[in-house]
């Protein structure tokens, strides 16, 4: 990560995004670029004025001297995406309200989940203890984008100096034609079997972690105890319930820890992967 971007709209929960960026960029010795979208075509007030004065002050004071406050007009989701490269890390708060009209991160987050050309975390504005749990947890489906969150998952945890556990989550949705219908022992097992082919493959040590439930709801739950769960933004199972597109959505919305966002790979790896 060359360049951390940062959704500013002087709310809690981009305050919170703003902190956590700060010991992320640091963590990657990457840039820092607090970022703030106006509205296309909305007249500035003397009010207006105050309001991005105190915001520039607040990105001062979060980063301690380490970033400065950036403007652009446009679509918040839009302009923030735009912004960034497959290189960088975008961050926005779970949700957020600002003086200044149309600077609603709750309303573009997802927007930025599915348009950014590089990773996106949520940091959620719940309070939490000041803790930290030495645990990363990536989700695994099997799936190109999960492959691709596995190896973001194992850098963030050397760099942390946390322990990665490697997450399946197993549920069985009946259609009412199968002839043999699993178990959870068998549910378990087929996932077992994958995780250690997909550790194996990517050369990643973590522990694997099977869990019998809807991923969504393993994985919010899991994430009570971790510093960070990574998803992709999209994979595929035959099991009922893997689609990592809804579920990373449902886990950027209600996991208690910062959710980070994994796009397919790179252009690159797709192209030597075939």
């Amino acid at each position: 990560m060359k360049r951390i971007l940062v959704g500013f709209d002087g709310s809690h929960g981009a305050t919170a995004a703003l902190s956590w960026a700060l010991g992320q960029a640091r963590l990657h010795h990457a840039d820092l670029l607090p970022w703030t979208v106006l509205p296309e075509q909305t007249d500035m007030t003397a009010g207006d004025d105050v309001v991005l004065e105190a915001l520039r002050q607040a990105v001062k004071d979060i980063s301690q001297g380490a970033a400065e406050l950036r403007l652009s007009r446009g679509q918040p989701a839009a302009e923030l995406t735009a912004a960034c490269t497959d290189a960088d890390l975008l961050v926005v708060g779970s949700r957020g309200r600002s003086p200044v009209a149309g600077l609603l991160l709750g309303s573009v987050s997802r927007g930025c989940l599915h348009q950014a050309p590089c990773p996106v975390t949520v940091v959620p504005d719940r309070p939490r203890p000041a803790r930290a749990y030495g645990r990363v947890i990536v989700a695994l489906d099997g799936s190109a984008p999960s492959r691709h969150a596995l190896r973001l998952a194992a850098e963030e945890a050397a760099l942390r100096g946390a322990e990665l556990h490697a997450v399946h989550a197993v549920s069985w949705d009946p259609l009412g034609a199968e002839l043999i219908t699993p178990d959870v022992d068998d549910l378990v097992a087929w996932g077992e079997r994958l995780l250690a082919g997909e550790l194996a493959e990517a050369r990643v040590q973590a522990r694997p972690v099977v869990v019998p439930g809807h991923p969504a709801e393993v994985l919010t739950r899991l994430g009570s105890q971790a510093d960070l769960l990574i998803v992709g933004c999209r994979g595929h199972s035959r099991l009922a319930g893997m689609l990592l597109g809804s579920t990373s959505d449902y886990c950027a919305q209600h996991a208690p820890c910062p959710v980070m966002v994994a796009p397919g790979p790179p252009p690159e790896s797709r192209m030597r992967a075939g």
